[in-house]
């Protein structure tokens, strides 16, 4: 019986409208998001996705480097001396040098992009609360749970967020995202990256420190009361006011 992930796949617009891509490709770039949920990037050996695909390995290594040759992924070789040990394929939602052959209308892109932007913020907004408190039980590392609040990683971003996860620990990356999921809904990777630096800089390496440092935040954003300063009312033997 083949074992299928359970991580959910992202197949965004720029994929989905390019007419260069075959359908089974496209299929694939889906399932290698839903791979990389766990580290942000993929491991799976052509021979996995063959058996999963019931295709030949010929056949699921034409693909791969087809989305690669397209800009959809970004491939690594993780070598020890001269023998390659694994192989690390980073999916990438929107190349910068694309060239998309689909009779879809730009603006009609743009919208559907849009839309999914919207849904997507609607969607963390309603259940942020919800997935940042329970993180921990569920046991979600910080790479699912980034991709939870605000999306997919590129293997910039993944690199980076890896460091992080050895500087600070797994636990403290994973508090500043749900830190930045209660400061703002306009959540990124380059807010992220601001809270974890300044994490660094503070050597705030325990969830417990974390949490500290936040309060005085939260402390110092509380507006202050206006002390109304009390007149004395004019004594009735100068006539009142």
């Amino acid at each position: 019986m083949k074992e299928y992930p359970n991580y959910y796949s992202i197949t965004p617009a720029t994929v989905r409208y390019d007419n260069r891509l075959k359908p089974n490709e496209k299929l694939l770039f889906g399932e290698i998001t839903a791979l990389s949920n766990v580290k942000g990037y993929c491991y799976s050996t052509n021979k996995y996705f063959s058996n999963l695909y019931n295709k030949d390995v010929a056949t699921i290594s034409r693909w791969i480097s087809h989305l690669k040759e397209l800009g959809y992924l970004k491939i690594e070789m993780i070598k020890e001396g001269k023998q390659i040990k694994e192989r690390h394929l980073f999916p990438v939602t929107d190349p910068i040098d694309k060239k998309i052959n689909t009779p879809i209308d730009k603006k009609v892109m743009r919208g559907i992009d849009e839309k999914v932007k919207e849904n997507n913020t609607r969607n963390n907004n309603t259940s942020i609360n919800k997935s940042s408190s329970t993180a921990a039980k569920t046991g979600q590392n910080a790479f699912e749970l980034y991709q939870i609040v605000v999306g997919i990683l590129t293997p910039m971003q993944s690199q980076n967020l890896s460091e992080y996860i050895r500087e600070l620990s797994d636990d403290v990356v994973k508090f500043a995202i749900n830190a930045m999921a209660n400061q703002t809904e306009q959540r990124s990777f380059n807010y992220l990256n601001r809270i974890l630096m300044k994490y660094e800089q503070l050597g705030i390496n325990t969830v417990k420190k974390a949490e500290a440092l936040e309060k005085e935040h939260q402390a110092k954003k509380k507006p202050k009361k206006k002390v109304v300063k009390r007149q004395n009312k004019p004594s009735e033997e100068w006539g009142g006011w």
